[in-house]
């Protein structure tokens, strides 16, 4: 990552953190979060602060916590590590905030992560999914941060699997972006391909922002691999998704492929069917809890909650659990707490941190079929 003169200054200050103190015990209790609301993926950081604000909403709707109600302010990273870094100065400066809430893109939570460990306030992770947060946390060092979306590594795991059944996993060309998003989604098809003894055809990777996918498709389908591993997101995504329909595809596509942001007139068109992806949630999860939180997420935001949201919603919960069991707004409370976690998620599981402070949740199969987003099947991460 490149080191920037405002990551610099910002690291500067975080040196002056001191370890936080206790809430005062009357008035609203204050949660951080640093998520993108400007910049190419606010459309994610919008779907974040949805499921953060309706978890807290509904736990304010039932008395709040500890006889006080719960208050979440959102702070704009741009999903950029040096902005993340000087949002979240801010935030512990004032030692106000119980937690720190999501980050969302890995690169920002990674830069978070020494901030909160040094202030000691518990961090929880909604949805980056970089192998290397849950490295560095709990026995890996960082005893403050707690993740709950899967690892690319889990996620991609339980992927393998499935196209280890089909006879397709030991030729998968892999393109990514050239972030730590992109090199987990690759080194999480490595290590899943390894533990079957094959490897990734071939592996790419574009710069955010690329304009033209033209050459490094056509690059890519001259290797006639069985199926194509598209790891890209918002604007990117999108983008690609249209070159690759006007080169005529040609090569099934897997990987973390967005099934809900594809245009709608080229998901329509059948282009994509035979697409296969691993994602943490899908909207069609048939469970009574998962129909409620959709149909409750749709009236309250008029517009179906994604993944970014429903890993939103399920981390306040469990944040907003652990205080309510800790009985107490002393940060080391709450985080002791978190590490003791059991909560039902609506996807039926329930929610538990291992040793690394990483939760394991059901990784979610689907598959595109006559224009429309089918699940396989769950598998447990």
């Amino acid at each position: 990552m490149r080191v920037t003169r405002a990551l610099i200054a910002a690291m500067m200050m975080a040196v002056l953190i001191e370890p936080a103190v206790a809430q005062t015990d009357s008035g609203p209790i204050m949660i951080g979060s640093s998520i993108p609301l400007t910049g190419g993926v606010a459309a994610f950081g919008q779907q974040s602060r949805w499921g953060a604000e309706m978890a807290l909403s509904e736990a304010n709707a039932a008395g709040g916590v500890l006889g006080r109600k719960l208050e979440i302010d959102f702070q704009d990273n741009r999903c950029n590590p040096a902005e993340a870094v000087k949002s979240v100065t801010q935030m512990l400066s004032t030692k106000k905030y119980v937690a720190i809430h999501d980050g969302l893109c890995s690169s920002a939570a990674l830069a978070i992560m020494p901030l909160v460990e040094r202030a000691g306030v518990p961090f929880i992770i909604a949805n980056a999914s970089a192998t290397s947060i849950a490295e560095k946390s709990g026995v890996g060092g960082n005893k403050w941060t707690f993740k709950i979306n899967p690892t690319d590594a889990s996620l991609l795991n339980a992927l393998v699997g499935w196209h280890e059944k089909d006879g397709r996993a030991a030729n998968i060309a892999f393109l990514g972006e050239d972030t730590d998003f992109g090199r987990a989604g690759a080194a999480g098809y490595e290590a899943a391909l390894a533990k079957r003894k094959m490897k990734l055809a071939s592996v790419d990777f574009y710069p955010k922002g690329m304009a033209d996918f033209t050459a490094i498709f056509a690059r890519i389908k001259a290797k006639k691999p069985a199926m194509f591993a598209l790891y890209a997101i918002d604007a990117d995504f999108q983008n690609a998704i249209r070159q690759w329909y006007s080169v005529g595809g040609g090569v099934p596509l897997t990987g973390r492929v967005l099934v809900d942001q594809v245009p709608k007139e080229i998901m329509e068109s059948g282009f994509m069917d035979g697409t296969t992806s691993v994602q943490p949630y899908d909207t069609n999860v048939d469970t009574p809890a998962n129909k409620a939180f959709v149909e409750a997420f749709r009236k309250r935001n008029n517009v179906a909650p994604n993944l970014v949201g429903f890993e939103s919603y399920e981390s306040i919960k469990v944040l907003v659990d652990a205080i309510r069991r800790a009985g107490s707004v002393d940060p080391a409370a709450i985080r002791d707490a978190l590490a003791k976690t059991k909560l039902q998620s609506i996807l039926g599981t329930t929610i538990e941190f291992d040793e690394n402070n990483l939760a394991h949740n059901n990784a979610i199969i689907l598959t595109i079929k006559g224009g429309k987003v089918v699940v396989l099947g769950l598998s447990k991460t």
